[in-house]
C-alpha cells in the first residue's frame, strides 16, 4: 500500500515460459493492462502518479535476480528516476527469501515505495511488513516444491528409459505424439553405423573422422530436441568420441542420481549391438593409456594461458610435437588445429598458424627481467603509460558516442511511432523484438559515455614504490624456488596478455594500482623480502635471466633481434 502522490511509477512485468512470452495477445499484455488501468483509476481520484518506463523479463524465471530488466529497474531506483514499483502479484517480482530482502533493502535505501495488485496491504507497518515476507517464504517454499515435483518426475521418466529432452543423438529422431520415445533416422542412421566400424577397421579417432568427411560421412548441421548452437558439419576428434561413448546406440539410457551415474534399459531400438559397442570402448581405453603417456619432462610452457594470436586474437596453447632432435615445444591455434585435423583441406588460415616456443619465450622473459631488475624501465613504462593517457583527449570519442546515441535515440522514436500507428490485425512482436535491440545498445553506449568521464589515470595508475616491493618479492621467491610452475606464475603476475605476431610480440604489461596494492597486502602476510637474510640479489637477477634461454628443451635462440618485440602497457 501507497500513502503518497506525484509517484514516478515503473511497472514491472515478467512471465516465465518462452511460450507466455511469444504470445502477443498473453499474460504479458493482460499485467501491464492491469497495471495500467490500477494507475488510470487512482489518477481520477489524486494526483496519483506518472508511468515514467515499463520493465519486461519475457520467457525468465524469478529464482534468482539474473534478468536484465529487473536489473535496469534496481539501477532506475538508485539514480532516483523512479520512486514506486507495481507489479500484479508478488510471486513476479521475486521466489527469492534472500533475493527478495536484498530488493526491499534497495526500496528502503532510496525511499522508493511498493505496490502490488493482489497483496494489497500497509507494508509501512511492522505487521505489514511481517506478512510480506511471509507471502515471499510462500512463494520460495512454491517455487522449490514445483521443482522437487519436476525432478522426480524426470527421474522417474529416466528410471523407465524415457527421453527427457536435450539434443537427440544423431541417428535418432523424435516420434510425434509420444513424449519420450526415440525411432531411428534412416538418413543418419548409416553414418554412425559407419562411424563404429571404420573406427575398429582403422584404430584411431583422428584418421577415422578424416576418411568418413572423405567419404561423404558427415553430421546434419541442424540437432532435433534442442541444444543452442548447429553441429560443425563434419567430424572432428571430438565429436567422434563422444558419438562413440553414447550409450544411447545400444539402448541404454544413462542418468544421474545425486552425482551418481545410473542406467537403465531404453525405450528406443538400438542401432548398435553389443559387442561391437564393447570393443570400439576397450579400443578407446587402450588409445588412451598408450598416446597419453604422464612425463615428467614436459615443457614448462611459461606463456601458458596468457598467449594469443595478433591477427585474429585466438588463444594459443602450448603444445609439443616429436622432431628429429625430440620433443619441439610451440604455441599454436588449438581450436582451430582441432576444428581443420579431419580435413583434407584445410579452412583456416591465420600467420603465424604457430611459432616455436624457443623464439617466443626468451623475448618476453627477457624484456621481464628488465621490469624486474632495471628501475629505469618501469620508470618509463609508466611515464609511457601517463603521457599516452595525458595526451589522449576523450573528446573525440565522447562524441562519437554521443552521435552514435542521438541516432539510436530517433531509432527508438521512430519504432514508437511505428507502433502506435500499427494496424489491429498485423503483430507488433517483431517492432518490439527490435526495439529492445535498440534499447540494449543504447544502454551500452550510455555505460561507455559514463566509463569515460570516470577515468582517471593517477587512480589507476601502480605507484613506483608498490611496484618496486612487488618486484622485489618477486626476485626473493626466484631465488629461494626456481621451479618453473613457480616462475611461470610470477611472470603472469606482470603480464597479462602476450600477442604474437608474424614479426613481432606484443607485451600488454599489469600497471593496475588496484591489483598490485592488494598483491603487496597477500606477499606480506606471507614472508617480506626483508626478512630473508640469506637471499643475494645478483643470485636472484641470475635466477631471473637464465629461465629465458637455459631452460628450454630445443636450445637457446640465437641472435635475437631486440626490434622484434614491441611494447604496449594496458591499463
Amino acid at each position: 500500500m501507497v500513502k503518497n502522490s506525484n509517484y514516478k511509477i515503473g511497472l514491472y512485468i515478467r512471465v516465465s515460459s518462452e511460450e507466455q512470452a511469444e504470445n502477443p495477445e498473453g499474460s504479458i499484455k493482460s499485467q501491464e493492462q492491469r497495471l495500467r488501468e490500477a494507475v488510470n483509476f487512482r489518477n481520477r481520484q489524486y494526483g496519483f502518479g506518472e508511468i515514467v518506463d515499463v520493465y519486461i523479463d519475457a520467457g525468465i524465471s524469478a529464482k534468482n535476480m539474473k534478468r536484465p530488466k529487473l536489473q535496469e529497474m534496481l539501477m532506475d531506483i538508485k539514480m532516483k528516476k523512479i520512486n514506486l514499483i507495481m507489479m500484479t502479484e508478488l510471486s513476479r517480482l521475486s521466489r527469492s527469501m534472500s533475493d527478495f530482502i536484498q530488493i526491499w533493502e534497495i526500496l528502503t535505501t532510496n525511499k522508493c515505495s511498493f505496490m502490488s495488485l493482489r497483496e494489497d496491504f500497509d507494508t509501512t507497518t511492522s505487521a505489514g511488513e511481517m506478512l510480506l515476507f511471509n507471502i515471499v517464504n510462500f512463494n520460495q517454499f512454491e517455487r522449490k516444491q514445483t521443482s522437487e515435483r519436476v525432478s522426480a518426475n524426470l527421474l522417474a521418466r529416466a528410471k523407465r528409459g524415457l527421453y527427457n529432452g536435450g539434443s537427440v543423438p544423431l541417428g535418432f529422431k523424435l516420434i510425434q505424439d509420444r513424449p519420450g520415445f526415440l525411432d531411428i533416422d534412416e538418413e543418419t542412421a548409416p553414418t554412425v553405423k559407419k562411424a563404429f566400424e571404420k573406427f575398429l577397421e582403422i584404430g584411431t579417432l583422428s584418421r577415422t573422422a578424416k576418411w568418413l568427411n572423405d567419404n561423404g560421412y558427415k553430421p546434419k548441421l541442424s540437432r532435433e530436441g534442442g541444444g543452442s548452437k548447429m553441429r560443425v558439419g563434419h567430424f572432428t576428434v571430438d565429436n567422434l568420441y563422444h558419438l562413440l561413448k553414447n550409450k544411447a546406440y545400444i539402448g541404454v539410457k544413462v542418468f544421474s542420481v545425486k552425482d551418481k551415474v545410473e542406467e537403465a534399459p531404453a525405450v528406443w531400438e538400438a542401432i548398435i549391438d553389443e559387442t561391437t559397442f564393447k570393443r570400439v570402448n576397450e579400443e578407446l581405453a587402450k588409445n588412451k593409456s598408450r598416446l597419453k603417456p604422464i612425463s615428467e619432462n614436459r615443457h614448462p610452457y611459461i606463456l601458458s594461458g596468457v598467449s594469443f594470436c595478433m591477427t585474429c586474437g585466438d588463444h594459443m596453447p602450448g603444445k609439443s610435437a616429436t622432431g628429429r632432435s625430440g620433443k619441439v615445444a610451440y604455441y599454436e591455434h588449438s581450436w582451430a588445429t582441432k576444428r581443420d585435423s579431419c580435413l583434407t583441406k584445410k579452412t583456416f588460415k591465420c600467420n603465424p598458424h604457430r611459432v616455436l616456443a624457443k623464439k617466443v619465450e626468451p623475448l618476453v622473459w627477457n624484456e621481464f627481467t628488465k621490469l624486474l631488475t632495471n628501475e629505469q624501465f618501469i620508470k618509463n613504462l609508466l611515464e609511457k603509460v601517463t603521457a599516452i593517457h595525458r595526451d589522449n583527449d576523450d573528446h573525440k570519442e565522447r562524441e562519437r558516442l554521443k552521435a552514435k546515441q542521438y541516432g539510436l535515440n530517433s531509432q527508438i522514436d521512430a519504432l514508437a511511432e511505428r507502433i502506435g500507428i500499427l494496424p489491429r490485425e498485423i503483430s507488433p512482436t517483431p517492432l518490439f523484438k527490435q526495439l529492445e535491440k535498440i534499447q540494449n545498445a543504447k544502454k551500452e553506449v550510455d555505460e561507455k559515455l559514463n566509463t569515460l568521464k570516470d577515468v582517471n589515470i593517477d587512480d589507476r595508475l601502480v605507484p613506483l614504490k608498490t611496484f618496486q616491493k612487488f618486484a622485489e618479492y618477486s626476485k626473493f621467491i626466484l631465488n629461494e624456488n626456481p621451479d618453473f610452475n613457480v616462475r611461470r606464475k610470477i611472470l603472469q603476475k606482470f603480464v597479462r596478455r602476450v600477442e604474437i605476431g608474424p614479426d613481432s610480440v606484443k607485451i600488454y604489461w599489469n600497471v593496475d594500482k588496484e591489483f598490485y596494492s592488494n598483491e603487496v597486502i597477500i606477499s606480506s602476510n606471507n614472508k617480506e623480502p626483508s626478512q630473508a637474510k640469506a637471499c643475494d640479489p645478483c643470485k636472484a637477477e641470475k635466477n631471473v635471466r637464465n629461465v629465458g634461454s637455459n631452460s628450454f628443451t630445443n636450445g637457446a635462440l640465437r641472435g635475437t633481434p631486440e626490434g622484434i618485440i614491441s611494447l604496449k602497457s594496458l591499463v
